[in-house]
């Protein structure tokens, strides 16, 4: 495993607030983020397949970056009035801290030349597990023509141990889970607890 991490956000807001949802994350929240040191790209998708209906990606230089007196002032109690007003009334709610497992693994694909994003994760136990699964995801996806990019992190329990492996493949061109799934089957033996299809988020003008 790499030094360089990932944090994954998922959450829906009631339909309700969806508009002044995307003015928070686009106006307030995700500029925010971006702007804090050790984080190093940041992407926004919305589902196509699968749930939730919103995503956040952020590429981190490490675990670190979560720890910093930056990020903890303006995270938990220290968030803002809008903050608070929204998040409490999302559903859905995941946060994944996880470590690139792969060292040639780069920074995500600009979204703006990506179709869709897959995310698939899988429950491990050690890193054996891990890179026979993504071994076998590079044999069929790897030679696809429209595969932009392949990337894996890997979750630790609080002891340290490897507990989840996940992998996110972004294409130039539209794909439906059916077709990914049909081209996947079990890499490793294994079937993906989570399959999502999400493309790029693009506000309106």
């Amino acid at each position: 495993m790499t030094s360089r991490a990932l944090l994954l956000v998922t959450m829906e807001p009631p339909a309700s607030l969806e508009e002044e949802f995307n003015d928070w994350y686009d106006l307030e929240h995700f500029p925010q983020r971006s702007a804090i040191p050790g984080f190093e790209s940041a992407s926004r998708w919305v589902c196509l397949d699968g749930w939730p209906r919103w995503l956040a990606l952020y590429d981190l230089t490490s675990t670190a970056a979560l720890e910093s007196d930056a990020y903890l002032s303006v995270s938990g109690p220290r968030s803002t009035p809008w903050s608070r007003r929204i998040l409490p009334r999302t559903i859905g709610r995941t946060r994944v801290i996880a470590q690139a497992f792969e060292s040639q693994d780069s920074l995500q694909h600009d979204p703006k030349n990506s179709a869709c994003l897959a995310w698939l994760g899988f429950a491990i136990q050690n890193q054996d597990e891990a890179a026979g699964i993504i071994r076998g995801i590079r044999d069929v996806w790897g030679t696809h023509p429209d595969l932009s990019q392949l990337r894996s992190f890997v979750s630790q329990d609080d002891a340290g141990h490897i507990t989840k492996l996940w992998v996110f493949a972004t294409f130039a061109s539209a794909m439906s889970v059916v077709e990914l799934r049909a081209l996947l089957g079990r890499p490793a033996g294994r079937a993906p607890s989570t399959f999502n299809l999400y493309a790029p988020y693009w506000r309106n003008p």
